[in-house]
């Protein structure tokens, strides 16, 4: 029965400490989702922040709501009750806009999902004057979102701070205009991209480019904050629970963007500059959560670049607090930063070396030295942290198997480092995933590769290592990486593929899907794309042009084949 629902939210709702709550009334309502479950939803900043701002707008009313966990989605099928917001428990479906904040390619089918359990047509020609506008915004929307363009009716391009505002002005201007006319004028301002405005093109089965239509902008350009701009508005949780990945600590963005432009990421890319938030501000924000909480998270992409980061850590010990970061650089780990992370009881320790070659290391732009890493494991050891953990790559352009078996070798030092330290009751976790090209970078044209040579490396690691005490080893599996990877650089024929597998999405089911709307996997996957020929993505404008990211490609290709010396300065 429904009852269960009802009573799974006012519980969640109970254990949550509110700093904000959403206003009764209001001529705007908008129902806030997070393509996941709450538990993965209310651990990311992004979604908190955009809350914050839509119910700091008077007569905006927000409220959020979530993919349904394994048993409520049952529930949810039984009963036929539809998706219904945390807050007021209202219908989805009866909300003025219903937007979604999306952060990674793999929760494309949860949207789709979250439309269907909503009562709402999957497809936006499909939806009616009386319906509300779909609205997404998020990380994707920086890099590809024309997986998803056939199921939205806007999207919101970059950060949102310059862009809730004007959406909600857009809306109030004339809410007596039909849902085309409506959408016509939010696509003249900039930011806002409406799908239905482009025609794709097709030749030979493959993706040929977007036709804009009358009125529409040829290329568009994403919302981006300036420095003043970004420093008066600092994102931060206003909901404590300890239903997330980080319990009941509360998140603080210390900076936007990465002065590092590692050539795998897409953050350093896709954000035109480094901005720092001032360390008064920051500790005015973190001395409101202070009142509710005892933990602090500080997220960026570099938290131990923060040219005050160490101000800011001994004010927090001073305080008595205890602090976690959201990604630590093992060239950039001040003793500050360890001292924090140890008084707050702090056991365990994540570290990227990525690869374990210095070589390839420096073809992907990670500054640093096996010698530079195997140092910071000794501080934070020395520190008193007893396990660490260890994230790499495998597949990666210019990899060869010298550097897989470089990696092994990283590990062991890595453990004798541990034991050297008297840590040796610790553990190491390797974790290796497969690399994924991603748009906005100079791998976007790269090919994955294949499922059979990365499950041949990734094995060869984990008998290498099997015997290693004290070492454990994870290997995501390369199903699930080709499908990243296919969503990730998709067109919109992904959209039609998305609806028929959201219901039961296993990786059969996919590739079923692929194959009826003939997409051709091996080329799309496993194939170089030629940079002549147009990408899904091309019409979005972005910090680096494509001639840029081309000849950064070349100087990777060039790194790996004649090694320079390596230093631990970021790019300019």
């Amino acid at each position: 029965m429904s009852w269960h629902l009802i009573q799974n939210a006012e519980r969640r709702l109970a254990a949550e400490t509110a700093l904000l709550r959403p206003a009764s009334g209001g001529d705007v309502r908008v129902a806030l989702g997070y393509p996941n479950t709450y538990f993965v939803g209310m651990s990311n900043l992004g979604m908190q922040a955009v809350y914050a701002m839509l119910n700091g707008i008077p007569g905006v009313t927000c409220e959020r709501f979530f993919l349904p966990d394994p048993e409520e989605l049952r529930e949810y099928r039984d009963c036929g009750r539809p998706l219904f917001t945390l807050e007021s428990q209202r219908p989805v479906g009866d909300f003025d806009v219903v937007a979604f904040s999306v952060s990674y390619e793999n929760d494309y089918p949860h949207l789709a999902l979250m439309l269907d359990l909503a009562g709402l047509p999957l497809f936006s020609e499909e939806r009616t004057a009386d319906q509300p506008l779909v609205v997404v915004g998020g990380a994707i929307t920086l890099l590809n979102p024309e997986p998803l363009a056939d199921f939205v009716d806007l999207f919101a391009l970059g950060e949102a701070e310059g862009l809730v505002g004007p959406l909600i002005e857009a809306l109030r201007r004339d809410p007596r205009r039909d849902r085309r006319a409506r959408l016509e004028a939010l696509a003249q301002h900039s930011g806002f991209y409406v799908p239905s405005l482009y025609e794709p093109r097709y030749q030979d089965g493959r993706f040929a480019g977007l036709v804009a239509t009358a009125g529409a902008p040829p290329r568009l350009e994403p919302c981006h904050q300036a420095p003043a701009a970004f420093q008066e508005s600092l994102a931060s949780s206003q909901i404590l629970t300890p239903d997330t990945e980080f319990g009941r600590s509360g998140l603080v963005e210390v900076s936007r963007g990465c002065p590092y432009l590692c050539r795998f990421c897409t953050v350093g890319f896709s954000y035109p500059r480094v901005r720092w938030q001032p360390v008064d501000r920051l500790w005015r924000v973190v001395e409101n959560l202070l009142e509710s909480t005892d933990r602090v998270g500080l997220i960026s992409a570099s938290v131990g670049n923060h040219p005050q980061i160490d101000d800011l850590c001994q004010r927090l010990l001073d305080r008595g607090g205890s602090v976690s970061f959201s990604s630590l650089r093992a060239d950039r780990l001040p003793d500050s930063l360890l001292e924090a992370l140890v008084r707050g009881g702090a056991q365990t320790l994540t570290l990227a070396p990525e690869v374990g070659s210095d070589l390839l290391r420096r073809a992907i732009n990670k500054r640093f030295t096996d010698d530079q890493y195997l140092d910071a494991a000794r501080r934070v050891f020395r520190k008193g942290v007893r396990n660490l953990r260890m994230y790499s790559m495998v597949g990666l352009p210019e990899e060869e198997d010298e550097h897989v078996e470089a990696l092994v070798e990283l590990v062991r030092r890595t453990r004798r480092v541990q034991c050297d330290e008297g840590r040796s009751a610790g553990r190491i976790t390797l974790s290796m995933g497969q690399f994924v090209p991603k748009p906005a970078t100079p791998f976007q044209w790269e090919a994955l590769a294949s499922r059979k040579l990365v499950s041949a490396r990734m094995k060869k690691v984990e008998r290498a290592l099997g015997g290693e005490g004290g070492v454990q080893v994870h290997a995501e599996s390369p199903r699930w990486a080709l499908l990243q990877g296919l969503l990730a650089r998709g067109d919109r024929r992904f959209a039609r593929a998305i609806a028929s597998v959201f219901r039961d999405p296993s990786f059969r089911a996919w590739m079923q899907a692929l194959e009826g709307e003939g997409i051709d996997v091996a080329r799309e996957a496993f194939t170089p794309r030629d940079p002549a020929w147009p990408l899904p993505w091309g019409h979005l404008a972005s910090p680096w042009s494509a001639e840029l990211l081309l000849k950064d490609r070349a100087r990777a290709a060039r790194t790996a084949s004649h090694p320079c010396p390596i230093t631990s300065h970021p790019l300019p």
